[in-house]
């Protein structure tokens, strides 16, 4: 009875790292996305702290008034909405808490959607930065031999 409990938890938790892996390193970029944590917040953001939210690559030039636009203060991603563009000066007018503000084509990461993960940013910032993905892997491996094993007992049993 344990065995199987095991056997089933060990088994969702299994699917689990693995579409989280095939997501973050298989689906978003051949979608061209890609996930972009948002660490910290800003009044002038429509992400969230510790949100995941998703980016495309395009020129700044590209964008126009409705896109959210996706550039960084310090270290914190911020997403604000395009109210004007001018290729001339090569800045973007976005709508910020206190008004409008200019971005300079330079700062600007890329296009960004509406739609965000809220607390999977911080995960996704750790798995991809350092040994995070490592430990990732060590985590699916023994989750695997657990499925296996328990596998095993299951059917000793039956």
């Amino acid at each position: 009875m344990v065995a199987k409990i095991i056997r089933a938890i060990s088994g969702l938790l299994l699917i689990f790292q693995c579409l989280v892996l095939i997501a973050f390193f298989g689906i978003l970029p051949l979608l061209g996305f890609a996930a972009c944590p948002v660490q910290g917040s800003s009044s002038d953001s429509i992400y969230k702290d510790g949100s995941l939210a998703f980016v495309s690559e395009v020129s700044p030039s590209d964008l126009s008034a409705g896109d959210i636009a996706l550039y960084y203060k310090g270290r914190t991603a911020v997403g604000s909405e395009v109210s004007a563009n001018d290729e001339a000066s090569s800045k973007i007018t976005v709508k910020s808490g206190s008004g409008t503000a200019e971005i300079p084509y330079r700062k600007i990461t890329g296009k960004g959607t509406s739609f965000s993960v809220p607390m999977l940013g911080k995960y996704a910032d750790w798995l991809t930065a350092g040994k995070g993905l490592l430990y990732s892997v060590i985590v699916m491996g023994a989750t695997f031999v657990i499925f296996g094993i328990s596998a095993f007992c299951v059917r000793d049993k039956d």
